[in-house]
């Protein structure tokens, strides 16, 4: 027979079980303890009155919902303040390590699936895979990434255990632990969930502190105070937490407004930004189509060229030209028809070109990367994509995967960049990440302490179809510009393409799935207006490490406390 959840007061006694003066009866004999070792989550007495799992799988579920009506393409940002409430409720009844990492999991694959299932699109369309197994692997995806949330709760749990309902403050450190840990584990950065506020530009101004994590921070602590105020709702302690969350947003909201009181820069070079939308399914082995789509390119440069100098009358023109990462298989160094097209392109135009291109490894393969041609016509630098997509453009563990080679989309690997690069044009220092380059955090930093005085990001997610992922990869992009202090422009093939300012401020999005081209101002070295780089790009992710060691720390000292205790009962 299974029990009926408790009531909310009856929830309160529980963690209160310790501050009351009425004596409990231990859930287990001192025979019963010797006679086995049971497991850390059932020697304390409130486990008796843990309400069903079937009712806290539903609050885990619901906050995966909840999280993922946050993110693009639903948007209900504010949804993330609370959207964690929901596991942190289940975890606070049910205290099991194993139980809460199984809770947490599920939040994390219902997140990661609905935020996400858009990988299915180039899997199915363009990797000749059945649907069944696409939904396969898309459902592997979201369980591997959701560990990470699974490990969240059961370190949780650990703590409020140990520590009683207090713990549930704990929640931030051990969820930002959980966000870092998914990327150096995994390389896999995306959707934190700080990235749900990256349209809210009052609220992100504090990742110049400590990145996309310190807004993770702020909004679980939301939703760990909302659980604290219910379990402690006749306490004043829990009150206090409650307005302590709320001063915290206010003090962030106060903060934002006064970083971004200031007037952006103006800029120093005039960027064309081409949006090509170029199909991914198309004669790309026909020479003649590819010429035909270069010509497109080409085509919507100089209409940007042609308009950027009509608008200052003749008085200045563009200085670069921004190609996108596409589906072209561009092999410049190859291919000497496309040198002296590109040549008479920017010599006619007076302009430098910044375009996609496959280059040969030193080794073997090829790189995924971006060529700077000079208004000469020669090239002049080159980017070497470092942070390859896995599954995309490599395979991780390809030979512990049996059936890799015999899907057509995971036949090739990418080989890997090692340097970063700054491609200087027309005194601007430019700094480029390629696609999903800029989930990782560190390389738009690295690319800032190395001086470029503003970031660029070149990038084809056509291969997604109409999904939210454009949408997801521009929020991704606005914390770069923001941890930086850096103007950002996204160069897409088929959207969204936008110029983002330092403060995260996006404007002129270009419509998606339209071949159309924008001039924009980009800041450049040495610009009065630039205050340099941040305390993240100086100091990287000390925030988050901190909060995981925080965390961590938190979860040794509930399990020694826990080791005492059950060698106290032994010996009594």
């Amino acid at each position: 027979m299974i029990n009926s959840p408790p009531s909310s007061s009856g929830l309160r006694r529980a963690f209160r079980v310790r501050h009351t003066e009425e004596a409990i009866k231990p859930a287990f004999t001192r025979e019963e303890i010797l006679a086995s070792r049971l497991r850390l989550s059932k020697v304390l007495p409130y486990q008796r009155s843990s309400p069903a799992f079937p009712s806290n799988l539903a609050l885990a579920i619901c906050s995966g919902l909840l999280l993922v009506f946050a993110f693009p393409d639903w948007g209900l940002w504010s949804l993330a303040w609370v959207g964690a409430a929901p596991l942190i409720m289940a975890v606070a009844r049910d205290q099991r390590f194993f139980t809460s990492l199984a809770l947490g999991t599920v939040t994390g694959t219902v997140f990661y699936i609905g935020t996400s299932h858009w990988i299915g699109y180039s899997i199915h369309n363009y990797g000749a895979v059945s649907i069944p197994l696409t939904e396969l692997i898309i459902l592997l995806f979201g369980i591997l990434l959701g560990l990470f949330t699974g490990l969240f709760a059961a370190c949780l749990a650990i703590c409020i255990k140990n520590f009683g309902g207090g713990a549930i403050i704990a929640a931030p450190l051990l969820w930002v632990g959980s966000e870092w840990s998914r990327l150096a584990v995994t390389g896999i950065g995306w959707n934190s969930i700080g990235y749900s506020q990256a349209f809210q530009p009052l609220l992100i101004q504090i990742a110049r502190a400590g990145g996309v994590y310190i807004v993770s921070a702020l909004v679980v602590y939301a939703s760990a105070a909302l659980v604290f105020a219910l379990v402690y709702l006749e306490r004043t302690r829990g009150i206090v937490v409650l307005t302590s969350a709320g001063l915290l947003a206010l003090t962030t909201l106060i903060y934002g407004r006064a970083a971004i009181r200031r007037e952006p820069a103006k800029g120093m070079v005039r960027v064309a930004a081409v949006q090509p939308n170029f199909p991914i399914q198309a004669e790309w082995d026909n020479p003649a189509f590819v010429d035909e789509m270069t010509d497109r390119q080409i085509s919507l440069s100089e209409r940007a060229i042609k308009s950027a100098a009509e608008e200052s009358k003749g008085q200045r023109g563009v200085d670069l030209v921004i190609w996108p990462e596409s589906p072209i298989d561009y092999t410049y160094d190859r291919d000497n028809a496309l040198k002296s097209k590109l040549a008479e392109f920017v010599k006619r135009n007076n302009v430098s070109l910044l375009m996609s291109t496959w280059w040969p490894a030193p080794n073997e393969g090829l790189f995924n990367s971006a060529l700077l041609i000079g208004a000469s016509g020669a090239p002049i630098n080159r980017y070497d994509k470092i942070a390859l997509m896995p599954f995309g453009e490599y395979v991780p563990a390809r030979n512990f995967i049996p059936f890799a080679d015999r899907i057509p989309a995971l036949v090739a690997d990418t080989a890997a960049g090692s340097n970063s690069t700054l491609f200087e044009v027309a005194g601007a220092r430019l700094g480029l990440n390629i696609c999903f380059e800029t989930t990782r955090p560190n390389l738009a930093r690295r690319l800032r302490l190395e001086g470029a005085s503003a970031l660029v990001q070149s990038s084809n997610e056509a291969w997604f179809g109409p999904t939210a992922i454009a949408r997801q990869m521009l929020a991704h992009s606005v914390f770069r510009a923001v941890e930086n202090n850096a103007e950002l422009i996204r160069v897409t093939n088929s959207g969204d393409s936008a110029r983002i300012d330092r403060y995260g401020r996006v404007s002129d999005v270009c419509p998606s799935f339209q071949a159309v081209a924008r001039v924009w101002n980009v800041q450049g070295a040495g610009d009065p207006t630039d205050s340099g780089p941040t305390f993240y790009t100086t100091h990287g992710d000390l925030f988050a490490v901190s909060c995981t060691a925080l965390g961590l720390l938190f979860v040794f000292a509930s399990l020694i406390k826990d080791r005492v205790k059950r060698n106290k009962q032994l010996d009594d």
